[in-house]
């Protein structure tokens, strides 16, 4: 089984792909694509998979926009951070998904329903669209945050939030210069931050515009920029997202 894995996170990615073939040993992985554009590249010029493996959230837009500009015939299954509500519509139309982290059990799960129900490739296509577009044009974004402090509770309004960054754990950074821990992964915050005001710069990293206080060209191509909270640490955007950056802050 010929299985197209489009994820723009590599952890993501590589997580997915050991669990597959730890699932069913008839499946190859052909390809694995980051963002919108390359999937309308790829779909242009090779022969349809068995089956994709499909985040919401891409490198530079909603998956949605892939279907726009190409016809897709085969089954998907969406991986996503979406919570199960705002996913009554695809399970309506028999439309599989996962919810992130991804597990050996949901995979079993969505192979074994794939096996069962081989008519899932000819699902309207074009309500799919549709119902992707609800959802993409009318978000509910976050606007507070509740977190554990000692045996405290705090509420943190997301326009008081400077940046988000791993470093072993998610952390939060306020305006003030204050920072929690939280339990929430980047994809997950990715989907529930407004992307007007919030930024996914790199594998670790979610930075508010307000927070940017000067950019630098750097070598390569890429971005060095300074924050307000001052970050312990370089901060750059890569080669491959500084174009759709600026763009972000010419908006």
């Amino acid at each position: 089984m010929n299985v197209l894995i489009i994820e723009d996170e590599e952890s993501a990615f590589e997580n997915l792909k050991r669990i597959l073939l730890e699932t069913d040993k008839s499946i190859t992985v052909v390809s694995w694509l980051q963002s919108v554009e390359q999937s309308i590249k790829w779909f242009r010029s090779n022969n349809s998979p068995d089956l994709i493996f499909l985040d919401i959230h891409l490198s530079d837009d909603l998956s949605f926009k892939i279907f726009e500009s190409v016809q897709v015939s085969c089954p998907i299954i969406f991986t996503t951070a979406y919570d199960e509500f705002a996913l009554k519509a695809f399970e309506l139309n028999s439309i599989d998904y996962l919810l992130k982290p991804i597990t050996n059990k949901n995979i079993e799960k969505s192979i074994a329903k794939y096996h069962s129900s081989k008519e899932l490739s000819a699902q309207p296509y074009n309500k799919l669209i549709q119902d992707l577009k609800i959802l993409s044009t009318n978000p509910t974004y976050k606007e507070r945050f509740l977190i554990n402090k000692g045996d405290e509770l705090i509420i943190i309004a997301t326009s008081d939030i400077s940046y988000f960054y791993k470093e072993n754990t998610m952390n939060i950074v306020l305006m003030n210069g204050d920072h929690y821990p939280i339990h929430f992964t980047l994809d997950e915050l990715t989907a529930l931050l407004n992307p007007t005001q919030f930024y996914r710069i790199n594998r670790q990293m979610i930075i508010s515009v307000d927070a940017i206080s000067k950019i630098t060209l750097w070598f390569k191509g890429k971005l060095k920029l300074q924050l307000t909270p001052e970050f312990d640490g370089n901060v750059y955007v890569s080669r491959e997202k500084s174009t759709d950056f600026k763009s972000w802050m010419d908006k």
